[in-house]
């Protein structure tokens, strides 16, 4: 599973990933703005798609919106995870790095044990 968090997230939670073994990637690392950065929802969704990524984000309403739309669609697509307040505010800043990190390499880990198919969504939980 290749994730991609979204622009609302630190890069740092990406760095501290990939030290981890976790393919991932922030919109807000230089490698990945010209790519992905000031697109619209729809945009990010479309070409996470196009690299096998997996949508880690808080923003409900827009990435749904695109998902369902996908799926209306009989597109497959490789899903959306949902990092939700609380327990993961991205508003505290360092604080919430440690446990990102944390809860998402728990979740790839059990993905790829689970034969869990592409797509859909789910919700991140704290490990």
């Amino acid at each position: 599973m290749k994730l991609l968090l979204d622009e609302m997230w630190t890069p740092t939670i990406a760095v501290e990933l990939r030290k981890r073994g976790v393919d991932c990637v922030a919109i807000s690392e230089p490698a990945c703005a010209s790519r992905y950065a000031g697109v619209s929802d729809d945009q990010v969704f479309a070409r996470a798609q196009e690299d096998d990524r997996t949508i880690v984000t808080d923003n409900i309403a827009d990435f749904e919106a695109a998902r369902l739309d996908a799926e209306s669609r009989s597109r497959i697509h490789h899903g959306v995870l949902y990092a939700l307040d609380p327990p993961f505010n991205r508003h505290h800043g360092d604080a919430v790095i440690g446990q990102m990190v944390r809860a998402l390499e728990a979740f790839v880990v059990s993905a790829a044990g689970s034969g869990r198919p592409v797509g859909g969504a789910d919700f991140l939980r704290p490990a």
